[in-house]
């Protein structure tokens, strides 16, 4: 997915890790300029929607930190 917010672009989104059957959350924060400035992942969740919400929110927090 990607968003729009406070002048960055978010690209989130899941995937599952085949070895312990959850989902990884990731997500990556990009400038203006398309460059990517952070990129992380969050804990584990057993639900697809879940770690992509999850994703989401975490990146739009670290937005608002800066």
């Amino acid at each position: 997915m990607n968003v729009d917010y406070k002048g960055y672009s978010i690209v989130s989104g899941s995937e599952c890790d085949d070895s312990t059957g959850l989902w990884n959350g990731r997500y990556r924060i990009l400038d203006d300029k398309g460059v990517v400035v952070y990129e992380s992942f969050v804990e584990p969740l057993h639900d697809q929607k879940k770690a992509h919400e999850a994703a989401d929110i975490a990146a739009r927090a670290w937005i608002d930190k800066r």
